[in-house]
């Protein structure tokens, strides 16, 4: 009831997915590239400690954040629509991003901070859409189009923020991604009609403990597909969060070049995760999630042990690609999933705490930082080795929870749909 079958709607599917682009092209190339070649200035030698601890501090922040506006989300989409938390969320990201832009160490790190807080109210938002207005048979061919466009905005930002740090410094790149989150913003307000009366309304206004309470026996299956995520994607972002470090490594190039070239790689790599994000979400609606997720949990060990062995941009392509098909089955397979398993009338909560699944791999992945520029120090690039087997060893470890998720019968997520 209140449903739109998006394969009758493509205009309804379209607006639902295009602010994902929008968000992975701020994050993603805001994580990726700005802030490392900012820190190549600011931190020196030091320069993956730097990044990994403050990255660790934004995104930890910006998961806290994420279920308390998920919670405030469910409560007002009556009135204004996931679409209103959505505009809050822009709103409270432009000033954010004109504060980095101001240069220096302190305005770089707070302004980053406050970016990432702010883009997670958006997120909140944004990722109550799915639950909303898409039927359960459709949400594999939902996911697929949002990892699509999720993967669209990192391609995108990846080619677009390498050429613009290049030629012309970071305050570039932070006007091209503030244009795209509001373009992106504009298209979904267009494109979206939401329902003016909730699907299903909360019954009390939850206090601030309950927000971030959930019973591990009753939401059993959310709670590993949670859990696999996180492991997964720590794993995925690893090998992200020293990338442009580990090419300018490898391949012997200047800052500026090696933000040019990771950017190129990064580009191609995402590239090939969205064109299987579709198919992956096809696979999943007909083969059954935990089949999917596993397949991607096989390449995503293997691919960053191939990277060990990349010496050449051709070789860190070819190698890259088997972890890129492995994020785009794993990531569709596990979004449906959880799309599956979350109660209706606390979407926007449950997707916060799903969040702890994605951010808080982001800002685990930081953690290596002090490792990295340990390892290099003992022997130069054996930082990258460290952190390139420890990626391995995360999406081994989602694996075994994916197992566990396969063992828990009667769910949506064990079977095929078609």
């Amino acid at each position: 009831m209140g449903s739109v079958d998006p394969g009758r709607s493509p205009r309804l599917l379209a607006g639902i997915s295009v602010y994902w682009l929008s968000l992975s092209f701020l994050t993603d190339g805001l994580t990726t590239l700005v802030l490392p070649t900012d820190l190549e200035r600011y931190a020196g030698e030091s320069k993956a400690t730097a990044l990994g601890v403050l990255t660790f501090v934004g995104l930890s922040a910006a998961m806290v954040v994420q279920p308390l506006a998920g919670a405030v989300s469910d409560r007002i989409r009556g009135s204004v629509g996931r679409r209103g938390t959505i505009g809050l969320g822009l709103a409270l990201t432009v000033p954010a991003l004109a504060l980095y832009g101001v240069g220096g160490f302190p305005a770089v790190a707070a302004g980053y901070v406050l970016t990432l807080c702010a883009a997670s109210v958006s997120q909140a938002g944004q990722q109550g859409f799915i639950p909303d207005l898409v039927p359960h048979e459709r949400r594999g061919l939902a996911a697929g189009l949002k990892g699509f466009m999720d993967l669209a905005g990192a391609t995108l930002g990846f080619v677009l923020l390498g050429l613009a740090l290049a030629a012309g410094g970071s305050r570039v790149g932070l006007v091209v991604i503030g244009s795209v989150l509001v373009i992106g913003y504009l298209l979904t307000v267009v494109l979206v009609q939401e329902p003016r009366v909730p699907l299903s309304e909360p019954s009390h206004r939850p206090r601030l403990r309950a927000v971030f309470r959930i019973d591990p026996r009753e939401h059993r299956t959310f709670v590993l597909l949670v859990t696999a995520r996180f492991l997964f994607l720590l794993g995925a972002y690893i090998v992200g969060r020293f990338f442009l470090f580990f090419v300018g490594d490898r391949l012997d190039l200047d800052p500026a070049r090696a933000a040019e070239q990771a950017g190129a790689l990064l580009g191609a790599l995402t590239l090939a995760t969205f064109l299987a994000a579709p198919a992956a979400g096809w696979l999943a609606d007909r083969h059954g999630r935990v089949a999917v997720m596993t397949w991607g949990t096989l390449c995503g060990t293997a691919g960053p042990l191939l990277l060990l062995w990349a010496h050449s941009p051709w070789q860190i392509l070819l190698f890259g690609s088997v972890m890129s098909l492995g994020t785009a089955f794993f990531t569709v397979a596990n979004w449906a999933s959880t799309a599956d398993v979350v109660p209706g009338a606390e979407a926007g909560r449950f997707f916060g705490l799903a969040n702890v699944g994605t951010m808080g791999a982001a800002a685990a992945a930081g953690l290596l930082g002090p490792l990295v520029d340990l390892g290099n120090r003992q022997q130069p690039g054996a930082g990258y080795g460290l952190a390139l087997a420890a990626s391995a060893v995360a999406a081994l470890a989602a694996l075994l929870v994916v197992r566990r998720i396969a063992a828990a019968r009667g769910t949506a997520v064990d079977v095929p749909l078609g």
